[in-house]
């Protein structure tokens, strides 16, 4: 479960390990499946980066002109512009692609980006208790957040199976796209292509409170009249596994028991 901690809530941060020894059995267990993500996801951008070449180019290998755009451009500039192109080849082109898959496709591949910089950012050499290790810091109108994140082997591991799912079916994806725009196949062949399946980590396999949900959550608690501070203290002891709804009525449970007179009123809500 993951931690988001007030920058001065001193009580709310994870403890940091004894000894140096913990430390370093902690790091040389996981050092090998950071440094595989890292390998991984780069060749997760340079396939990405190979896509637009061939969508784009007559001829890829020669022509490097593109290169001195591609080589300016973040990974998620990348990505957008190949979905954009994507949904070209689909409009203007006769391809077409399973319902929703451009989607999810670019979902995934944003994903494995927030993945990649939790490991590539995180603060390892402040490994605190049960594995936990800060993997972003933010700030705000209120102060400092610091993001806490449980990190095993086993974790590494299911992360590192995902962006290397998202890679395969990125290429799947792709060749389904020649293929069309170039008749390369016959529209039965093409009616029976799988694509590979994107396997995702426990937690984000399922319907849970991802990163974007809650700070919807935390949004929704503000509008109602709490202070930010209050709305990431609340968030901390909401589970990760419910649903948005929830997720909010969670919130407000624990805020009623901290503060119950801080509970709007109904009547107060309406618009006079």
């Amino acid at each position: 479960m993951d931690k988001e901690v007030m920058h001065g809530d001193y009580d709310g941060h994870p403890e940091t390990v004894d000894s140096e020894k913990e430390l370093h059995d902690y790091l040389s267990k996981i050092a090998r499946e950071i440094g595989w993500i890292i390998i991984h996801f780069n060749s997760l951008e340079d396939s990405a980066a190979q896509c637009l070449r061939e969508l784009m180019l007559h001829d890829p290998y020669q022509d490097e002109r593109l290169d001195v755009f591609l080589s300016e451009m973040g990974y998620q500039s990348k990505v957008r512009a190949l979905i954009h192109l994507y949904g070209h080849t689909g409009a203007h082109e006769g391809a077409d692609f399973p319902k929703g898959e451009l989607a999810t496709l670019e979902k995934a591949l944003t994903l494995a980006a927030t993945i990649r910089n939790g490991y590539a950012h995180a603060d390892w050499l402040g490994l605190r208790a049960d594995a936990y290790i800060k993997v972003k810091t933010t700030s705000g109108r209120n102060g400092v957040v610091h993001r806490y994140k449980r990190i095993d082997v086993r974790k590494a591991r299911l992360d590192l199976r995902f962006i290397i799912s998202v890679r395969d079916r990125l290429e799947a994806v792709h060749e389904l796209v020649l293929d069309q725009i170039y008749s390369r196949l016959s529209s039965t062949k093409l009616g029976e292509r799988v694509l590979p399946e994107i396997k995702y980590p426990p937690a984000t396999d399922k319907k849970g409170i991802q990163e974007e949900a809650r700070l919807s959550i935390a949004h929704a608690l503000v509008a109602l009249g709490y202070s930010e501070i209050e709305s990431l203290a609340a968030l901390r002891k909401v589970p990760l596994d419910v649903s948005l709804s929830d997720g909010i009525k969670s919130a407000l449970h624990v805020l009623s028991r901290k503060r119950p007179s801080a509970v709007p009123d109904e009547k107060a809500l309406k618009p006079r």
